[in-house]
């Protein structure tokens, strides 16, 4: 692995506006425009969610703290098939897979698949409820926002119906405006942190202590540190300098927990102050620090200044920053030359292929064609991996 920890991911459950029992579930570095582009004000999104019908569409909670873009994909597939999933036991599931049978006309064959069922809000509520009590997830700082009460109020009369409650470490937050200030939930997910901002003052800290000491002890072990800060982590408390080999917290964290079988700890505390610290918020910083270079080139870049007197926005500038902001979250811009495919599962849509010869086309018999077909570039998906996710009709 040679890429930095993302800074930001997110799962959510989509609603539209104009009928409630449309939902979709899916994942996004970047909240407000995944939204945009559901509600078709920005290239890209969902065929599932381009039917002007439903649009446009809300979002009404967002799961976020996942310490990777995999793991956030692997809770998103989970939610999508709480159904088929094996992060929750067959005892536990609130919905059951019922078989197809399909007869492929091409091969003769039959093949048996699990349909899937039919869900409501309360339903997908109830297995985000499940998929946070797995096992599977239970090591993951966790977050639910929700951004509509009336779900909210869902959420509660389903979790006050039921003993099981969630595991310490995930937080549950409300973050929803009345209903009169319906616009003011679009700028609430805005305001969402998707950058490296908020680890800016770590990676300064780190890099002065290591280049300017001339020799780094671990806190636990008192062994040498490497210069280069490599598999080092810095105490992310203000006015803490502790350092420690990578090795050495996770073994002290772990020991703390009293968890023999984990293999990554959750949290513990500094050896030097003794103040609580976030087991991903120490990765981040240090993945950060020693594999994201264009990221941190990105972080520390100057922002262009303004003219005097000059009221109104560069619309170059804030396209630039806009820009920026999308590299460092790791999404491609909207216009870069890519062709996008749309998302929908691959029984569902063509395959689109893309011509990499910019020459007109030509028109080619079809022996001819199949005899010398021109190369293709390889089409990209933007933001969510999983292109199945499904609406409640």
């Amino acid at each position: 692995m040679d890429k930095a920890i993302p800074a930001f991911y997110a799962c959510y459950l989509l609603r539209s506006t104009v009928r409630h029992q449309s939902l979709y579930v899916g994942s996004t570095p970047v909240p407000i425009r995944r939204l945009r582009q559901h509600n078709g004000e920005a290239k890209g999104g969902a065929v599932r969610t381009s039917k002007d019908s439903l649009r446009p569409w809300e979002m009404t909670c967002l799961v976020t703290g996942f310490p990777s873009k995999i793991a956030a994909l692997q809770f998103e597939w989970a939610w999508q098939n709480s159904h088929t999933t094996r992060h929750i036991t067959a005892e536990a599931r609130l919905t059951q897979a019922k078989s197809t049978t399909r007869f492929s006309p091409k091969s003769g064959k039959v093949r048996k698949r699990p349909a899937r069922p039919r869900m409501c809000l309360t339903d997908r509520l109830a297995n985000l409820h499940l998929l946070l009590r797995s096992s599977s997830f239970e090591r993951w700082p966790l977050k639910v926002t929700f951004y509509a009460d009336d779900v909210h109020r869902m959420w509660l009369r389903w979790t006050r119906q039921h003993l099981e409650t969630l595991r310490p470490g995930i937080t549950v937050a409300v973050d929803a405006p009345p209903k009169s200030e319906a616009k003011d939930t679009v700028s609430r997910i805005r305001a969402l942190d998707v950058g490296y901002s908020a680890l800016k003052p770590q990676i300064e800290k780190s890099r002065g202590l290591i280049e300017n000491s001339e020799w780094l002890n671990c806190a636990i072990c008192h062994g040498g540190l490497p210069s280069s800060g490599a598999a080092t982590l810095v105490c992310t408390t203000e006015g803490c300098n502790a350092a420690t080999h990578i090795e050495c917290l996770s073994s002290a964290f772990l020991h703390a927990e009293g968890d023999v079988d984990a293999m990554v700890p959750t949290s513990g505390s500094c050896p030097s102050c003794n103040i609580e610290l976030q087991w991903v918020d120490l990765a981040k910083e240090l993945s950060l620090r020693t594999r994201g270079t264009k990221e941190l080139e990105l972080l520390f870049k100057e922002p262009r200044k303004h003219k005097k007197g000059q009221n109104e926005v560069d619309p170059d500038v804030d396209a630039e920053s806009s820009a920026d902001e999308d590299k460092m979250a790791g999404v491609l811009p909207e216009d870069d030359g890519w062709h996008e495919l749309p998302e929908s599962s691959a029984d569902e849509a063509e395959p689109v292929r893309i011509r990499s010869d910019p020459s007109p086309p030509t028109k080619v018999s079809k022996f001819r064609q199949a005899a010398t077909a021109a190369p293709y570039s390889e089409p990209i998906i933007e933001d969510s991996d999983w292109d199945d996710a499904e609406i409640i009709a």
